[in-house]
């Protein structure tokens, strides 16, 4: 596998070759059975004259070479997979291939062609169209590679460089900060606890000064009074340590006031750098973002027409149903007609038949009557001759 970078030639013809695949892999996604039989019907009769006798026979030759190729391919378990290498197979193999170029070759002299076949087609075929999609993303990254400089990528790297290192200073001065805060609180519990022991400990002594004498009460007042002083005094020498302190911060903080304000200037000459790129950045994102509204704005119109399309056809083929169905109804009443009077007819003719015979039977009793009485005339004259 090469480790060299592809310059920009090789990337044009990838681009090129992924347009070609693309262009075919289109043209193919509407080669399918159910196509070829809307074709062939009656509504189709506008789409076969447009393309032509010789493209759709080339278009029915494709796909029985395509059923051939999936038959010799596919287990006995029904998974597909590569058959064993044989003439017959390679034979297959290198027709398909020939036909394939030949079809696509043919439909795209056709125009519209596919949005023509598309109306015959409800169902897409989903691996052709997902490895579609992929292919535009390939060609869209690569474009993307291909107008992204090398300067680009380089102040896009140090500044995210930059915004993670301050994402980690900041962290680890939240956590210096968290320290302090608890050690603050745990300060403020501690003087709180010895707080609330002082004043349990003035109750129980204010209890006890109730109950004693006046001498304990001033001995009290006079030992608060020496503690209050002695309090006041050490307050105000830490109050002027304190203060000797902040003048000193004061002093200091104002030298740090001066090389801050120099800092602060450089890092303002950086900001206004870093402001530029991101403004750039931003420019360029906005820029995606309405190409790719543009493009959704695209497909969904494609999809309203298409399922505008789908509804009209839905709505057409419910109407021929309903006629269908009106037709098989009056056929039915017709042949339930004709079975009627064919059994009145037949009933007729039995009745006809029982009649005929019975008359037949009547005259032949009268004839035989007559016949039976000539002869016994004839009888009777012979007998007397014979006298």
């Amino acid at each position: 596998m090469p480790t060299s970078k592809p310059t920009n030639i090789d990337a044009q013809r990838i681009l090129a070759i992924m347009d070609e695949l693309k262009e075919k892999l289109t043209y193919l996604s509407v080669v399918t059975s159910q196509v070829l039989e809307g074709l062939q019907s009656e509504e189709g009769q506008a789409a076969s004259e447009l393309l032509g006798p010789d493209l759709m026979k080339q278009f029915a030759e494709q796909i029985r070479l395509e059923d051939l190729y999936m038959l010799a391919n596919t287990a006995a378990d029904g998974s597909f997979g590569h058959a064993e290498e044989n003439e017959e197979v390679r034979e297959d193999v290198k027709s398909l291939q020939k036909s394939t170029l030949e079809l696509c070759r043919k439909m795209k002299a056709v125009p519209n062609v596919v949005a023509e076949l598309r109306n015959f087609q409800e169902t897409r075929p989903g691996a052709v169209i997902q490895f579609l999609k992929t292919l535009a993303d390939m060609q869209e990254l690569t474009l993307k590679r291909l107008t992204t400089t090398v300067e680009e990528e380089k102040s896009r790297m140090e500044l995210l460089e930059h915004y993670k290192s301050r994402e980690m200073e900041a962290s680890k001065r939240r956590q210096q900060l968290e320290q302090d805060l608890g050690h603050i609180r745990r300060e403020c519990e501690r003087a709180q606890s010895q707080r609330t022991e002082i004043l349990t400990k003035l109750k129980a002594d204010l209890l006890d000064v109730k109950d004693s004498k006046l001498d304990r009460m001033t001995a009290l007042q006079t030992r608060y009074d020496n503690r209050m002083k002695e309090h006041h005094d050490t307050f105000e020498q830490r109050r002027e340590d304190l203060v000797k302190k902040i003048n000193a911060l004061k002093e200091s903080n104002l030298k740090l006031r001066g090389t801050a304000h120099e800092e602060e200037m450089v890092k303002k000459k950086g900001v206004k750098r870093y402001e530029m790129d991101v403004e750039a950045v931003i420019k360029h994102y906005d820029t995606q973002v309405r190409d790719t509204a543009i493009m959704l704005n695209e497909h969904q119109e494609l999809d309203n027409k298409e399922v505008r399309q789908l509804n009209e056809l839905r709505e057409h083929f419910e109407k021929v149903d309903r006629e269908q169905d009106c037709i098989a109804s009056e056929e039915g009443i017709v042949d339930a007609r004709r079975a009627k009077l064919e059994a009145e007819k037949k009933r007729r003719n039995e009745s006809s038949a029982l009649v005929q015979a019975f008359w037949r039977g009547i005259i032949q009793r009268e004839q035989f009557g007559v016949m039976k009485k000539a002869r016994k005339k004839k009888g009777k004259k012979g007998g007397k001759k014979k006298k």
